[in-house]
């Protein structure tokens, strides 16, 4: 879904109220149950902004309101969208995406709620904690949650604790989980291999959704940008050597 609000920022602003900018466009998302889109721009961009939203106004600039205060916060929590049968939909759930803690945009979770892989023992041992419906299993939660988000195939690993994720390069496997780890979630990477935390005592709306929603964040910037990129710079690349 294209998103129908945009929000622009300058990027001079100070970092705190930048991320109230960022807090603010989500709590709009969730507001209007629909995606938001926030867009930090140099001060050239700016100008262009208003000179363009003027035009279609046909109106003089607004005044200047009174700043609100700000506080910086980590992303707001998308809420939880149910199928018939009353489990996640996930696919459903993320539609909108704020902008990721490696651009300046609020980490999914605080420094002191970073979600750690378990140890081995605890991995080893761990059992369901909690039963949202008959049959749950947070390891296959996990699984269905981020080929569902992100179309990625994902199953535990040989070691313990963790959920092993196929790239479709070793460089995307090293961008994801770099970007994953500023999220303050665990990550790590072998050759095309991405690896987050899994274990059957996770729980459905903490842990479990953590782990789905960094992979589908993360991999949904890799899409828009840097996969875009890469493929804009092959294509110039391109035409370069046909014109030499």
């Amino acid at each position: 879904m294209t998103a129908r609000v945009i929000v622009f920022a300058d990027a001079t602003l100070p970092q705190d109220v930048l991320d109230g900018c960022r807090e603010a466009a989500q709590s709009i998302a969730d507001y209007a149950r629909e995606p938001v889109d926030i867009a930090v721009v140099g001060p050239l961009h700016v100008a262009d902004v208003h000179a363009v939203t003027r035009m279609w106004n046909d109106a003089p600039p607004p005044a200047s309101l009174a700043p609100l205060p700000l506080k910086t916060a980590t992303m707001s929590a998308a809420p939880f969208v149910w199928r018939e049968d009353g489990r996640p939909d996930w696919a459903e759930m993320w539609t909108g995406f704020c902008e990721l803690a490696l651009y300046g945009g609020p980490p999914h979770r605080g420094e002191a709620q970073t979600l750690r892989a378990p140890d081995a023992g605890r991995a080893q041992t761990a059992t369901v904690s909690e039963q949202p419906w008959d049959g749950f299993d947070p390891m296959t939660e996990i699984r269905r949650g981020i080929w569902e988000t992100a179309g990625l195939f994902a199953e535990p690993a040989e070691d313990p604790g963790w959920m092993v994720i196929t790239c479709g390069s070793r460089k995307m496997a090293a961008w994801l989980a770099a970007s994953i780890i500023i999220e303050n979630v665990d990550a790590r990477c072998e050759e095309e291999r991405l690896y987050v935390p899994a274990c059957r005592d996770f729980h459905l709306k903490n842990e479990v959704k953590s782990v789905i929603t960094v992979v589908a964040k993360t991999h949904h910037y890799w899409q828009a940008h840097i996969a875009q990129q890469e493929m804009m710079a092959a294509t110039a690349a391109a035409r370069e050597g046909q014109r030499a």
